[in-house]
């Protein structure tokens, strides 16, 4: 892939982009989360159970899964933009689909779309901000491209809540549709003058994988995708259960964690980059492994807006450090092929979000909401000491 030479880029024309990919994750994920609150009672309505729920939400994962090594194989041919623009339009026909679905496989193949939506503009997207910015700047970029993250997923559930309460079922996603349109816009005329830098020869993903730290930052991703996907299932099930929460409720208490991780990840990008990133993963790690039960525990309503903007902000310190500490491991070793790095990405994510709604919700179904987020943190602990042995040996 040939590199951008980030000094004789302006600053307007990296701003620009920066604009755009974090209005284009923020959308992405507002229409991801817009389904949160009200997904669980529509799908049990069309006879789901709560394990079919969980493969519900794991469908996104799944083909983001599938589709990400392409998308970033593609991005590194033929540049960023042709992707981010295939992303939007598949993105919208979900929005539609999801409102017309009325049987639960259509509602699959609407979340399914949705995930390949986020193959291309999630790996297009993260490879145009590492062209753009040198490594000393990628650790604040990436917090705030992460921001547009949160700043979607924390709106996403609150307003799909309160939409649906005003409304009916489809009025959230006629709404996002909108949102969808516009931000579509943006990204034809803010992405005009970027770079369109193209390969035909562009590395294999086997030879990215065969880089251990990149693996081993890959499970840490996976970790991390995989928490807030593990409250997705479970989380609103329990909240009408033992604090009586309508929709709406629901909405705004999933807005907490990712507020606290939208607002923490810009001065983790920050200070990771001082401190150093897999320092800032390791403490991170123990963060949610503390955070992540507690959400089970709380029976009064400000107590669990507690516990989950503890573990938001958890999400924020195992997440944040990943993107430049993958960018710098890709340039460090020669690969310089940002849309294979970032597929690595997405697909590390894409797993933890398919294992994170099944698994959580399978022993929920056998043991308890409890018991099922305290065995996910003990993965978590071992992890993070796997992670600290392997660092230090390599140090």
């Amino acid at each position: 892939m040939p590199k951008i030479n980030s000094t004789l880029v302006s600053e307007k024309t990296k701003k620009a982009a920066l604009l755009v990919v974090a209005l284009a994750v923020f959308t992405d994920m507002l229409i991801y989360g817009l389904v949160v609150p009200i997904l669980p009672k529509y799908a049990t309505s069309l006879g789901a159970s709560q394990t079919a729920i969980g493969f519900l939400f794991s469908s996104y994962a799944i083909t983001l899964f599938i589709a990400t090594p392409i998308f970033g194989a593609l991005s590194d041919k033929i540049g960023r933009k042709g992707p981010m623009l295939w992303g939007l339009l598949g993105l919208g026909t979900a929005t539609i689909l999801f409102a017309f679905a009325d049987s639960f496989w259509l509602l699959v193949v609407a979340r399914s779309l949705q995930g390949l939506a986020a193959a291309a503009t999630w790996t297009a997207g993260l490879a145009l901000l590492a062209d753009l910015y040198p490594s000393d700047e990628r650790g604040k970029i990436m917090g705030i491209a992460l921001s547009g993250q949160a700043a979607g997923t924390l709106l996403g559930p609150t307003i799909g809540g309160w939409l649906y309460q005003l409304g009916d079922y489809r009025l959230p996603f006629l709404v996002a549709a909108g949102l969808a349109f516009i931000d579509g816009l943006l990204r034809l005329f803010l992405l005009k003058d970027v770079p369109h830098p193209k390969s035909e020869d562009s590395p294999s993903p086997f030879k990215v994988l065969r880089n251990r730290q990149l693996l081993i930052i890959t499970g840490v991703i996976i970790i991390g995708a995989s928490v807030p996907s593990v409250l997705e299932p479970t989380l609103p099930l329990h909240l009408q259960k033992v604090l009586s929460a309508t929709p709406g409720v629901i909405g705004l208490l999933f807005a907490v964690p990712t507020l606290a991780y939208g607002l923490a990840t810009p001065i983790i990008g920050t200070m990771s980059t001082r401190i150093g990133y897999i320092k800032a993963i390791i403490i991170g790690l123990i963060m949610v492994a503390i955070a992540l039960p507690l959400v089970a525990l709380p029976d009064m309503l400000w107590l669990q807006v507690c516990a989950l903007a503890f573990l938001g902000i958890s999400m924020g310190m195992v997440l944040a450090p990943c993107l430049p500490q993958l960018a710098d491991i890709s340039q460090k070793s020669g690969i310089n092929s940002y849309g294979i790095t970032f597929a690595l990405y997405n697909t590390a994510y894409s797993i933890g979000m398919m294992i994170g709604p099944i698994a959580s919700s399978t022993i929920a179904d056998a043991f308890g909401l409890t018991i099922s987020y305290m065995t996910i943190a003990a993965i978590v602990l071992l992890y993070m000491i796997f992670l600290t042995i392997t660092s230090r040996s390599q140090s």
